[in-house]
């Protein structure tokens, strides 16, 4: 390091300086290589013959160790190798740490046996700075110089200013390194939570004679609160079942977990029982009641199709109505029903299942409102009419009703973070 400012170093050449200097800083993403960068062009903003960086973090009883010395032929990381640093337990340079205030030293005198000797000599003048930790002078900084009286009281305020700056930044580019470690790490964990909850939908659509089968599913986050399942209740019998958590993440996660275990318990009811889909959503809403935290909730929709008779009765709970779709007129009916409040709102749930027969060639999608609710840049919603235009233009198969609505539904937003899941089941009666 240079002992002196070189004599044509203008206001303009040092403001040059200062500009390449905290253009490299800008660009570093490490520590010790900021720290690195800010010494190389250290001798623009207070040169020295040698520097010593001191530190008392995770020491008691007045002791100090010494994290960085250019007397030191190999450098030492301490982020990396904090076990080869050499703590000090007395000495000038316990003393300047024990002050905690600047300090400016005109004529050095070091005790015979001072443990920090060989570090000062050849050395006359000294400046030392503190630099602050959430308000406490956890570090410290010290320049020499080998003649004595050589630095001004200026020098000791810009090396005490641009010392704590340097230092702040290299903390937060210390905990920003660790936000990232814990990020990455919370990252893993929710996507092993998204795979868990993803084991917990069906694999595959079941084989129902004259039913064909399609679904789309997919989550805002690493896990969703959306659900769909089929359930056998018996040879001729299925249960058909889309549900919507409300909230994100793990939370929504969990709960559609319990909505699964709730809903694959034993029906209430016989299969033929008209009223199967609003007794099951009862009882369903009773074990979240008491399972919830206020505040959470499920919107759910249940039909139960008999596959002989082709009699489908359903029942809702808060759940967006599902599309019935005629060819042949050309119609895109919703399946409007006693719909009620979501599960898990208020410990007694009441909807009235209803029925219908359905007409080979029809077909029914269910689905949930991360589909309807999904916003432009101009803030219009896809809404239900999206559903049905898309639907008013596929074919027949179960995999066109989705692909047809995926389709307006990317063009009405085309390129965005999704605000929720969305899930679509599409059913086609043969």
């Amino acid at each position: 390091m240079q002992s002196e400012i070189p004599a044509d170093l203008t206001p303009a050449v040092r403001i040059h300086e200062y500009m390449l200097l905290m253009r490299e800083l800008s660009r570093q993403t490490d520590p010790e290589q900021l720290l690195r960068s800010y010494r190389a062009r250290a001798q623009f903003v207070v040169p020295g013959d040698h520097f010593i960086s001191l530190s008392r973090k995770d020491l008691s009883d007045g002791r100090v160790k010494i994290t960085r010395t250019t007397r030191w032929e190999e450098p030492i990381n301490p982020w990396k190798e904090p076990e080869r640093l050499p703590i000090i337990d007395r000495g000038i340079l316990c003393d300047l740490m024990r002050v905690a205030h600047p300090v400016k030293i005109d004529n050095l005198e070091l005790a015979d046996d001072d443990p920090a000797r060989s570090y000062f000599d050849g050395m006359q003048s000294a400046l030392a700075a503190p630099i602050f930790h959430e308000g406490d002078p956890m570090y410290m900084v010290v320049m020499l110089r080998a003649r004595p009286a050589a630095f001004t009281l200026d020098e000791l305020a810009t090396l005490l200013l641009t010392a704590n700056l340097i230092g702040r930044a290299a903390s937060n580019l210390v905990l920003a390194d660790e936000l990232r470690k814990a990020y990455a790490a919370l990252d893993r964990e929710m996507h092993q939570v998204g795979e868990i909850q993803r084991s917990l939908l069906p694999a595959a659509a079941p084989d129902v004679p004259g039913l064909r089968i399609a679904t789309y599913y997919e989550t805002s986050t690493r896990a969703g609160g959306d659900y769909y399942d089929f359930l056998r209740l018996d040879d001729t019998h299925w249960g058909f079942l889309i549900a919507d958590v409300s909230g994100h993440g793990p939370p929504a996660a969990v709960v559609m977990a319990m909505t699964q275990a709730f809903m694959r318990s034993p029906a209430p009811a016989a299969p033929d029982d008209p009223a199967l889909p609003s007794r099951w959503l009862a009882r369903v809403n009773g074990d979240l009641f008491r399972s919830l935290r206020r505040g959470q909730f499920v919107t759910a929709f249940l039909g139960v199709l008999d596959t002989r008779s082709r009699e489908f009765s359903f029942a809702s709970a808060g759940h967006p109505a599902p599309r019935l779709v005629r060819p042949r007129r050309h119609e895109v009916v919703p399946l409007k029903s006693d719909a009620g409040l979501p599960l898990g709102i208020v410990e007694q749930h009441e909807s009235r299942a209803q029925k219908l027969v359905l007409s080979p060639g029809e077909r029914l999608l269910l689905f949930t409102d991360g589909i309807t609710e999904t916003f432009n840049d101009r803030h219009e919603m896809f809404g239900t009419e999206g559903v049905d235009e898309a639907l008013r233009r596929c074919s027949i198969t179960p995999d066109s009703m989705i692909q047809c609505v995926l389709t307006d539904l990317r063009a009405h937003q085309p390129a965005s973070q999704l605000q929720d899941d969305r899930t679509l089941v599409a059913l086609a009666f043969d």
